[in-house]
């Protein structure tokens, strides 16, 4: 049989060939977007039960009856612009080696797929779109929905009965332009309802001051005994900010290096509890390699403005190739013990349930680096000692409160579910096996939003605020709040005001707003201030006082 040559005419015949056949393309992408969509839930379902969890029929029906009409949609517009490229290509190669059309057309379906898979994944801002290709399994799943999909369109593409009778022109393309809006239409209104009222709280007495600006992503800042001020940038300088509110042009010497990257860079900071004797300050950081990285904590002294014999003390094992999700927050307890949260990477939401390794973990350390002797799991086999609570996705708030002696979390969830919760040594907080969140394109994580042998948290935000600093408000300056938790939001640009009652939350408030800022840290001051640090390029702090005026409650 004579074949023909690849030119560049013959790529237009195979494109005016699929523009003949677009509804052998469509059966391809439903076959294929419907596949996926029992894959992803499969492999979801599986982790559940490889992790300890129970997953019963009903929970396997309901979990693929949600991915059906969440994921599905979006996995078709996906599958959709893939095969758009990927048949095309594989008719034209069909022209010279028209025996291996079914082979070719397969081949090009899966390489299509991980082409997409790899294209999201750098347009995205997390490091894998669809939660079943972060393994190599799920991966190889994923792509044998694509080849086939493309063995269906091999199967019906040219027969009479499925391919258009007028001659290709250019307005065929407006149906699979036509199919690809509406998967993404179907996908936005079939996701489960994610918006929330959020009451925001009518504060109107306060007026706000700008501190510093021109920070580099500010991630955290602590106050020295002679005045001045020390403010991290997640881009690795401590800035540093004189008595009289100036920043000064030269940061502070001697800082480690750290892997800057997406969520990476230099993170939280404390001073030591006996900061005035020891001058020992403690930074925590994204330390490695952008390949092999995860958190580090260390510890120098403060001498002028150089930080000297700095050295880390912990790091978060095993090393992960993302440079998200690390968690970082820094908090000291009465007896000088330093508990630290560790983010799980995102790609490795699993092994926070494993008590084996650091990642989604709060761990508790002596000032040394060392394991106190009375930390949960010490002693036990296969258990690092340095736990101090698990199940965590990426925890970037921590604040003891010493009137209550309850230590606060805030963490973010995937696509909702952000969580406040109460730590307790030893204790399971759930994720990844029970979430109110799903993942970022609607596909299920878990079938379980509480479960019995976990804890849930006192509060969640669905949609995500992205929680990041906590802290429980005492201070003249605002009185109303007083022993309110308050809680800065990146996504939801603002201060949320949770009012407890004996650890219940009764009111969840947001204040703020009208700045419009991503928050990354909220901080009173020592004459009740508030003190906003924002997440920006060109970051600021933002001083919030209140004004004479200032009526009760």
């Amino acid at each position: 049989m004579p074949t023909g040559s690849l030119s560049l005419k013959a790529f237009r015949k195979s494109l005016r060939m699929l523009g003949r056949n677009l509804l052998p393309w469509l059966f391809a992408v439903l076959v294929t977007s419907i596949l996926g969509s029992l894959v992803q839930s499969t492999v979801n379902i599986i982790s559940v039960l490889e992790m300890g969890s129970y997953a019963n029929w009903r929970d396997w029906q309901r979990t693929i009856l949600h991915d059906l009409l969440t994921f599905a949609p979006f996995y078709a517009l996906l599958v959709g612009v893939a095969f758009l490229f990927a048949f095309p290509t594989a008719l034209w190669l069909t022209r010279k080696w028209p025996r291996l059309r079914s082979v070719l057309l397969g081949g090009a379906g899966a390489v299509g797929l991980a082409v997409a898979f790899v294209f999201s994944n750098e347009i995205a801002a997390i490091p894998t779109l669809i939660a079943a290709t972060r393994h190599v399994n799920g991966f190889i799943a994923m792509l044998a929905t694509g080849i086939i999909g493309a063995w269906v369109f091999a199967r019906t593409s040219g027969k009479p009965e499925f391919r258009s009778q007028i001659g290709f022109t250019w307005t065929h393309l407006a149906f699979p332009v036509a199919v690809l809006v509406a998967a993404f239409a179907l996908h936005v209104t079939m996701r489960p309802e994610r918006q929330l009222a959020i009451d925001d709280y009518p504060l109107e007495n306060y007026r706000v001051a700008i501190v510093v600006k021109g920070l580099e992503y500010p991630w955290s800042m602590v106050q020295l005994p002679d005045g001045r001020r020390l403010v991290t940038e997640r881009t690795g300088d401590v800035r540093i900010i004189d008595r009289e509110g100036a920043l000064l042009k030269e940061p502070l010497d001697a800082v480690p290096e750290v892997v800057f990257g997406e969520q990476g860079g230099l993170l939280d900071m404390e001073l030591s509890p006996h900061f005035e004797q020891d001058r020992t300050l403690f930074l925590s950081y994204a330390c490695g390699s952008v390949e092999a990285n995860n958190l580090c904590v260390g510890r120098g002294e403060l001498k002028g403005d150089e930080l000297q014999n700095f050295h880390p003390i912990f790091q978060a094992k095993p090393l992960k190739d993302t440079t998200v999700q690390f968690g970082s927050r820094i908090v000291f307890l009465p007896d000088d013990t330093l508990v630290v949260s560790v983010g799980d990477g995102f790609d490795f939401r699993e092994e926070a349930q494993d008590l084996g390794n650091h990642i989604g973990k709060l761990v508790r350390l002596n000032m040394d680096g060392s394991v106190p002797d009375d930390n949960p799991f010490v002693g036990q086999e296969d258990k690092r000692p340095e736990i101090y609570s698990y199940g965590h996705r990426n925890p970037q708030g921590l604040f003891y409160d010493p009137d209550s002696g309850r230590l606060y979390e805030s963490e973010h969830g995937p696509y909702g579910g952000d969580e406040v919760n109460i730590i307790e040594p030893g204790v399971n907080y759930g994720w990844p096996l029970a979430t109110e969140g799903i993942n970022y394109p609607g596909s299920s994580i878990t079938p379980h939003d509480q479960l019995e042998d976990m804890r849930g948290p006192i509060n969640h935000w669905t949609p995500s605020i992205a929680p990041s600093g906590i802290t429980v408000y005492q201070g003249d300056g605002f009185p109303e709040f007083n022993g309110d938790l308050l809680v800065s939001g990146l996504a939801g640009r603002g201060v949320f005001r949770l009012n407890l009652e004996d650890g219940e939350l009764v009111a969840d408030q947001r204040l703020f707003h009208e700045l419009n800022k991503r928050i990354r840290d909220v901080i009173v001051g020592e004459e009740g201030e508030l003190y906003l640090l924002t997440d920006h390029a060109s970051g600021e702090i933002i001083r919030i006082d209140p004004t004479d005026d200032l009526g009760a409650d």
